[in-house]
């Protein structure tokens, strides 16, 4: 559940506040009713050991279908949470998976004894633990509860054989008292984790005012100060906005550094409707890191328009052909980091070589590190055995996370690194935020752990949504 955060929600009203809290608890729950029928996926078949021990010879076979009936649909029912996303009933797949194991017990005590068969006792397992799993409010703990007592009470009253009431009368006190125990833990449970989304919230509308404030500072400064300063806020202006490529959603942001630095990104799409989103980092700092980082933009846009059919590759050797020539008349000792990567339906077509791309797998819950291997732009003209074009695959729901060196070379007061690894964690913890805010947490991250910036921060968010 590491990779389940709770999403921005606005703290300016407390509507905004409880339908995004209620978002939340949504995936939440959604999240841990997979995890509920994984569980009962394990277990359920895995107790026919209990019967081989407990039960008579002759109910064991019809025990043996009893199990792999409900261990097959539980089966179906975490496929169907996996193909589904989360929504205001996903608390329903709770009800289902504790009401099929719970149903198939009750019938299991009517087949060994009815209501003075001990074979009940499974059913406080089941309240318990879809209760101490399930993140949902007290009452489903209540009324789920009380529909496996209910379930059990009819399957027996019914088809079950004689019994005592004294044994009745022990087993309803029992399973009475473990609804009880799951709606305060529920109660509990719902409480905290309300009270860590609002404190989220804060946090998250704290840090967009520091932003916003930080930006203020920034257009004060440039209207003061000299030449520096007016390159600074030129290279901030040339980059785009947050926006939508077919089905993708791309969110990026730049921290510069306090001169002038070379980090670049772009996000175009093309009037052939070509889609490529592109991060490099120019060596060095200064103006004239700042002036390659611009005529790389340029010349990368002008490929891409006029010649819309070339692939990543084909593109990165027509701009290291320009860069190059570029460079020599500075008569400068430049070179560039470059991805260039092209946005395709189910994946990204990526070339050169950058920083690594962690890549965050929805299916898998996890991040993967695809490494760059390519050529850079303006050390070498020949570099047609260097260049390749490395297709990833992309399904819905993954996030593909690209940054320059001053995210994992940023330094702590002790001299540590943020790292590869620290930056993949914080991706994880991420992804369930909408990608602005993805990335604003990534940014909050790395801010935070150092105390002065060296470097340009440059981090850009890729998630395919459809």
């Amino acid at each position: 559940m590491d990779a389940l955060t709770a999403p921005a929600a606005s703290a300016h009203s407390q509507p905004s506040l409880a339908r995004g809290f209620d978002r939340y608890l949504e995936k939440l729950v959604h999240a841990w009713c997979e995890v509920v029928a994984t569980i009962g996926i394990c277990l359920v078949p895995l107790f026919i050991i209990l019967d081989w021990l407990t039960m008579p010879r002759e109910l064991l076979d019809r025990f043996f279908w009893y199990r792999g009936l409900v261990t097959a649909a539980l089966a179906l029912q975490l496929l169907l949470l996996k193909r589904t996303r989360p929504g205001p009933l996903s608390f329903l797949h709770g009800y289902a998976s504790a009401l099929m194991v719970a149903g198939t017990i009750s019938w299991m005590t009517v087949d060994a004894g009815g209501f003075d068969s001990t074979y009940y006792a499974g059913l406080n397992l089941v309240i318990v633990s879809v209760n101490l799993f399930l993140p949902w409010r007290a009452v489903h703990s209540a009324v789920n509860g009380l529909l496996i007592i209910t379930v059990y009470v009819i399957a027996n009253a019914f088809w079950g054989g004689p019994y005592h009431a004294a044994a009745l009368t022990n087993h309803l006190y029992f399973l009475c008292s473990t609804v009880a125990i799951g709606v305060a833990i529920s109660r509990v449970k719902h409480e905290l984790i309300a009270k860590e989304f609002r404190l989220r919230a804060e946090l998250v509308a704290t840090n967009a005012s520091l932003d916003r404030s930080r930006e203020e500072l920034q257009v004060a400064r440039d209207a003061l100060w000299g030449e520096m300063e007016v390159a600074q806020r030129i290279q901030t202006a040339l980059l785009p906005q947050d926006r939508r490529l077919g089905g993708y959603h791309v969110a990026a942001r730049m921290l510069p550094a306090a001169e002038v630095g070379g980090d670049y990104y772009d996000i175009v799409e093309t009037d052939a409707g070509q889609r490529w989103v592109t991060i490099g980092d120019v060596s060095g700092h200064g103006v004239e890191a700042g002036l390659v980082m611009m005529m790389t933009q340029t010349s990368i846009l002008t490929v891409v328009q006029e010649q819309p059919a070339l692939g990543p590759a084909e593109v990165f050797r027509a701009v290291n052909r320009a860069l190059m020539e570029n460079i020599s008349r500075l008569d400068a000792t430049r070179y560039m980091t470059l991805n260039l990567v092209k946005v395709e339906p189910d994946a990204l077509v990526v070339a050169g070589k950058h920083q690594d791309i962690l890549i965050w797998r929805a299916a898998e819950r996890r991040v993967e590190v695809v490494e760059n291997d390519g050529a850079w732009v303006g050390v070498s003209r020949d570099i047609d055995g260097e260049l390749n074009d490395r297709r990833i695959a992309m399904s819905p729901g993954d996030v593909a996370l690209f940054f320059t060196d001053g995210v994992v070379e940023a330094t702590s007061a002790s001299g540590a690194m943020f790292g590869e690894e620290r930056l993949a964690a914080a991706l994880a913890c991420a992804v369930g935020l909408p990608p602005a805010q993805a990335i604003e947490a990534l940014f909050a991250d790395v801010i935070a752990f150092q105390p002065r910036q060296d470097d340009d921060v440059t981090m850009m968010l890729v998630k395919r949504e459809q």
